[in-house]
């Protein structure tokens, strides 16, 4: 793999201060892209960067052994049998429909009149919305234009998911061998950055930005062109990892989502906030999640061990990870931003 060319990037985007050294001379340790690479941050919003940064023309050298390029997850071509599957189902139906509107999934509607009241505890609700999809699963819209937009759709994990329970989807993918693998399992995908596909204003229910707006050179961009392609009562998703987790906290250096170089900007809570003020959304919630919380405490404790690690493999669970994630999710429960993941939810009203 060939070295990627970079250029300096010595100001926050938003507030414009001069950035100071974070961590220098990181190695790429998930991905085997070569080179050492240099982290800054900004004292007054905490937003954490890539100084210097891939140039645009080599930033696809940075993702040539990337997970997104592998072929289909192996459990969807060959789905595990579940313990209580026909109950777990049952429930999974009663909340989908009862609660998010999906009727037209099953006939006999008996069990979704508790729906609503099983959605209020959320660890079923949680449950119910595949993969865990939290906020970024959306109430169904009855239409036949209702869409669902995810930005930087990889193989279209998530697209596959909605499209099947009754969405028009349209990936967005700039890489060409992410985008064939989506396209292969029929999801509309447009080849190019969201600003290059100029697409029609006020299109969109929900645009997602699951784990991405980390990579955009431009986030300010990216997230000015989701409002203009949102419909009024549309929302944006964003998902992303965040400097102020538990896990940087102890890992520093050796945290798996600094991710360099694929990872241009990481945020804190205070940072997207602020970056959504800018913005012309009005109206958004932020809070962060631990629910990732053992599967980076894992990688990171052997980044910081010095062994031998593949962003593709999930690694052995480590020592202590029971009891890092329990205080994360604890943490996270008494509403202090500690979560290694911050979920923003902003609306066009």
């Amino acid at each position: 793999m060939d070295a990627v060319r970079v250029e300096p990037f010595p100001h926050c985007i938003i507030c414009g201060a001069q950035g100071v050294s974070l961590y220098r001379d990181l190695p790429d340790r998930l991905f085997g892209v070569p080179g050492f690479f240099q982290i800054k941050q900004c004292k007054a919003c905490r937003l954490v960067w890539l100084d210097p940064r891939p140039i645009p023309e080599d930033i696809s050298k940075s993702y040539e052994n990337y997970y997104t390029h592998s072929e289909i997850l192996p459990e969807e071509k060959n789905p595990q049998p579940r313990p209580c599957a026909s109950a777990r189902d049952a429930l999974r139906l009663a909340i989908l429909c009862g609660y998010f509107g999906y009727r037209h999934l099953h006939d006999s509607h008996v069990l979704c009149l508790f729906g609503p009241l099983m959605a209020k505890i959320p660890l079923l609700r949680h449950r119910a919305v595949y993969d865990d999809l939290r906020e970024r699963f959306p109430h169904y819209q009855k239409r036949s234009d209702n869409l669902l937009i995810d930005i930087g759709c990889g193989r279209g994990d998530y697209l596959k998911r909605m499209k099947d329970l009754g969405w028009n989807v349209l990936g967005i993918e700039p890489d060409p061998a992410s985008a064939d693998l989506a396209k292969a399992r029929g999801i509309p995908v447009v080849n190019k950055t969201l600003e290059e596909a100029h697409l029609k204003e006020g299109m969109a229910d929900q645009i997602t930005l699951q784990h991405v707006i980390e990579h955009l050179p431009d986030p300010a961009a990216t997230i000015h062109e989701c409002f203009r392609l949102l419909r009024k009562g549309g929302r944006l998703v964003i998902t992303t990892p965040n400097n102020q987790s538990l896990g940087h906290r102890v890992f520093g250096s050796s945290w798996r989502p600094l991710e360099p170089p694929r990872h241009f900007f990481i945020f804190s809570s205070r940072s997207i906030e602020f970056l959504l003020r800018r913005s012309s959304f009005q109206e958004w919630n932020i809070h962060t999640l631990s629910t990732t919380a053992a599967q980076i405490y894992d990688h990171s404790l052997l980044i910081s061990e010095q062994r031998q690690t593949d962003g593709n493999v999930p690694p052995p669970p480590g020592r202590g990870r029971t009891a890092f994630a329990a205080k994360e999710a604890l943490l996270c429960r008494l509403g202090l931003p500690y979560g290694e993941v911050i979920e923003a939810i902003a609306y066009r009203r």
